[in-house]
């Protein structure tokens, strides 16, 4: 129903260590991206690389398979947190410009 109106399912924070995320099976990375790719790439369209939470290492991780995997990658700070983190993730500018090419 999502693509059908046009969105992209992002898989957020995948290795939040304090949230709802995949760290909650595993804390190895590498384990992680084994999971999403067996059971959820064909599900979704990108992943959430940077985030409050995330260290460098995780960071460069999840751009990694995402380059690998022609995933979108998404990132910023949310406004379900406490403290409130609003815009303070710094992500880069291409991130803005991969949805300007869904427009296209």
């Amino acid at each position: 129903m999502i693509r059908r109106a046009g969105g992209k399912l992002i898989l957020a924070h995948p290795s939040d260590p304090n949230g709802t995320s995949m760290a909650q099976i595993t804390a190895n990375l590498d384990e992680q991206s084994r999971i999403i790719q067996n059971k959820m790439i064909d599900h979704i369209d990108g992943i959430e690389c940077w985030h409050s939470r995330s260290d460098a290492p995780t960071t460069a991780h999840y751009i990694k398979f995402c380059r690998e995997n022609d995933l979108m990658m998404t990132g910023g700070s949310d406004c379900h947190q406490k403290p409130l983190l609003l815009g303070t993730v710094d992500v880069p500018d291409f991130v803005s410009k991969q949805f300007l090419k869904m427009c296209v």
